[in-house]
C-alpha cells in the first residue's frame, strides 16, 4: 500500500504482517540468522523474522505452541544504505584536509594575510570561521635563522666546488703526494711541501715550482670573489744566517717570494695576502725528524668574499 511505504529509522527495518500489512518496526541487532517471534500488534498473528545478509524472512506461525511456519512473504532489504556520492564526498574532504594540513606544515603563518583571505571568503561565499588557539608571526630573528642556514649550505657546496677545481687543476697535473687539501669553514687550504717550492733554507722558487703558481694564478684569474692567503711554515730547527736571522725572516721571505711571483704572473694583487708563521703553528711533533720536515711548508687558503 502506498501510504505504507515510510521512511524508518537507521539501524530498524519495517516488517509487515502478512495478514493485516500492519509495518511494525523492529531494531536490526535484535534480529538473527534463528529468528525473533513476536505477535502482531492489530491482528495478535505470531511472526518469525530471520535475518539473511541483508535480507529478512516474515513468517506467520501456525500455532503458539509450534514454530510450523506456513506462510512466506518476499524478503526485503533490512540495511538503509548511504547514497554513494557520501564516499566520494568524504574522500575528497580527507584529501583536501591533507592538502592543507601539509601546507601549513611547510608554510610560515602570517597572520594579516591569513585573516584577509578569511574575510575575502567569507565576503564572497558567507562562510564563518571560528578561530580558536593563536597564530604565531614568524620573528625576525627566526628569518634571519633560516637564511643563514640557506648561505652555509651555499657556502659548503660553493667550497666542493673549489676543491674539485683545485684538484683538478694542479694535483692531477703532477703534483700528487706533494699537495694536501682540506674543506674548513675558513676555505680550502692548500698545503705543500717546502722541498716542493724551495731550495733548503732559502727562499728562492725551484723551476719546478713554477707550474704550480702558475695553475694557482689561473685560478685566480677565473674565479671571481675568490682571496687567496699565502703562510709561510717552518721547523723547529733555527735558522740562523745573515739573511735569514730567524725562522719568522724566513717564513715571511718565503711567502712573500710566492706572492710576488704569482703578481708579476698577473693574479689580483688586491686579493693576495702573505704572512709568516715561523714553527708556531706545526702540523707534527718537532721531536722526529722524519715528520718534522711536514713542518716545513706553504699553505694556501682560498676563501670566497662573503
Amino acid at each position: 500500500m502506498p501510504d505504507e511505504k515510510k521512511k524508518v529509522k537507521a539501524g530498524t527495518v519495517a516488517v509487515p504482517c502478512p495478514k493485516c500489512t500492519k509495518r511494525i518496526n523492529l531494531p536490526l541487532r535484535q534480529i538473527t540468522e534463528k529468528g525473533v517471534s513476536f505477535p502482531c500488534p492489530d491482528c495478535k498473528t505470531k511472526l518469525k523474522v530471520r535475518r539473511n545478509g541483508q535480507k529478512v524472512t516474515v513468517s506467520v506461525i501456525k500455532s503458539a505452541d509450534a514454530d510450523i511456519l506456513i506462510e512466506e512473504e518476499p524478503t526485503q532489504e533490512i540495511i538503509q544504505k548511504t547514497p554513494a556520492w557520501i564516499v566520494t564526498f568524504a574522500d575528497l574532504a580527507t584529501l583536501l584536509l591533507t592538502f592543507f594540513v601539509l601546507m601549513l606544515s611547510f608554510a610560515n603563518m602570517d597572520v594579516v594575510k591569513f585573516k584577509e583571505l578569511v574575510g575575502s571568503v567569507q565576503e564572497r561565499y558567507g562562510v564563518t570561521f571560528h578561530e580558536s588557539g593563536s597564530y604565531q608571526a614568524v620573528s625576525k630573528g627566526q628569518i634571519a635563522e633560516m637564511d643563514s642556514n640557506v648561505k652555509n649550505i651555499s657556502a659548503k657546496a660553493a667550497r666542493e666546488q673549489l676543491v674539485n677545481v683545485i684538484y683538478d687543476t694542479i694535483v692531477r697535473q703532477g703534483f700528487r703526494g706533494k699537495v694536501a687539501l682540506t674543506s674548513t669553514d675558513e676555505g680550502v687550504r692548500m698545503r705543500v711541501n717546502g722541498r716542493a717550492l724551495f731550495e733548503p733554507g732559502t727562499a728562492t722558487l725551484i723551476p719546478e715550482s713554477l707550474r704550480l703558481l702558475d695553475d694557482i694564478v689561473t685560478i685566480m684569474k677565473e674565479t671571481k670573489n675568490l682571496f687567496l692567503e699565502i703562510e709561510g711554515h717552518t721547523d723547529n730547527v733555527p735558522v740562523r744566517t745573515k739573511k735569514f736571522p730567524s725562522n719568522w725572516e724566513l717564513s715571511v721571505a718565503r711567502a712573500s717570494s710566492t706572492l710576488e711571483h704569482m703578481v708579476a704572473k698577473g693574479a689580483p694583487k688586491e686579493r693576495l695576502s702573505a704572512a709568516g708563521f715561523a714553527d708556531t703553528k706545526p702540523l707534527f711533533s718537532n721531536k722526529k725528524k722524519e715528520v718534522r720536515l711536514l713542518n716545513r711548508r706553504v699553505e694556501f687558503l682560498f676563501k670566497r668574499k662573503r
